[in-house]
């Protein structure tokens, strides 16, 4: 079964995933924009998930116009093998993030959206994102804002903004056992997102939302030249 990444809200499910597909509509406008993909690049959407009972956990694919040019890279435990029958053209290959066995470069452009938090301790994290950028010319990485006053996986407020041990501490003593382990949500802010991703490439965080304080933090990584 595919893993869940957010706390079960019952009848607000529908609600939250509505909202998240709009943020995620204008993630997609933003990668377009930075990335500028045409019809003949070779583009990624490193890890998707498996979930199929909403639009927002296959917007990218719903929405990217060149899909015979498209690949998705996705765990073997997120059985997210369905895409190509759903998605004529695009492509699927089954891989840990931190190993994919494709070439350097071998993409002109990717998006790697809302995965980084789960990937384990930060030496986990920076494996990931070296990865993607070692075969992706150019990427986007999107995370939720550690700084933003609710957080989005457990929609429970502020309490991320204690130390870490601390704010494991709460997590269990609400019953987020699940959350409450580093290595399914470890939260980021743009200066430790940004301490991730190789110092040879051209590294920038952009605004989205609102200016001084976004739900997502949003990086841009490519290759110097490129």
């Amino acid at each position: 079964m595919p893993l869940n990444y957010t706390t079960n809200l019952g009848v607000l499910n529908r609600v939250r995933n509505d909202l998240a597909l709009s943020v995620r509509r204008r993630l997609f406008d933003i990668f377009m924009r930075e990335c500028t993909p045409g019809p003949t690049s070779r583009v990624a959407d490193f890890g998707v998930s498996g979930h199929r009972d909403h639009p927002v956990h296959f917007f990218f694919e719903s929405l990217y116009p060149y899909k015979s040019q498209l690949t998705v890279i996705g765990r073997g435990v997120e059985e997210a093998d369905w895409f190509p029958s759903e998605f004529p053209g695009v492509k699927f290959i089954e891989a840990d993030l931190r190993a994919i066995r494709l070439p350097d470069g071998y993409f002109d452009a990717g998006l790697c959206n809302a995965v980084i938090e789960h990937a384990g301790p930060r030496e986990q994290q920076r494996a990931l994102v070296r990865e993607v950028c070692r075969v992706c010319r150019k990427v986007m990485l999107t995370t939720p804002n550690r700084w933003f006053p609710v957080e989005l996986h457990t929609f429970l407020p502020v309490l991320h903004w204690l130390p870490d041990g601390w704010y494991r501490a709460a997590l269990r003593a609400v019953g987020h056992d699940y959350f409450a382990e580093v290595g399914n949500l470890n939260l980021l802010d743009a200066n430790s997102l940004l301490s991730l991703f190789p110092s040879d490439r051209d590294n920038r965080v952009i605004s989205t939302g609102l200016p001084l304080l976004p739900s997502n933090l949003v990086c841009v990584s490519s290759l110097r030249g490129a």
